[in-house]
């Protein structure tokens, strides 16, 4: 579904750049050497405005959502900010915690 609504999400942008309606697009995956078409109707669309809105909400507030590590993570473009092997670490909190119960036991 991600690369459905980024293909949207770009045909969107053409459409509004150069002032045309763009119907559908096509995605092509070389490790199948397969060719998905996509369209481009109200509802996709939909979910592309939403999520833009909320990535914008997001930006406005300084957050970056959570997420969970994974395969892509180390190609990812913004890998540095979301920064997923922090993730499986210990909070600041929990280590000073940790680190005073460990220097009160010594």
């Amino acid at each position: 579904m991600a690369d459905e609504l980024q293909l949207c999400a770009q045909a969107m942008c053409l459409e509004e750049m150069l002032c045309c309606s763009i119907l559908e697009g096509a995605l092509f995956y070389g490790e199948n050497r397969r060719r998905q078409q996509v369209e481009f109707d109200d509802a996709l669309r939909g979910k592309v405005e939403y999520f833009a809105k909320e990535m914008h909400r997001y930006a406005s507030q300084g957050y970056t959502p959570k997420v969970k590590p994974g395969k892509g993570c180390n190609i990812c473009s913004i890998n540095n900010i979301c920064l997923p092997k922090l993730i499986t670490k210990k909070s600041v909190d929990k280590w000073i915690v940790s680190r005073i119960a460990e220097v009160n036991r010594e």
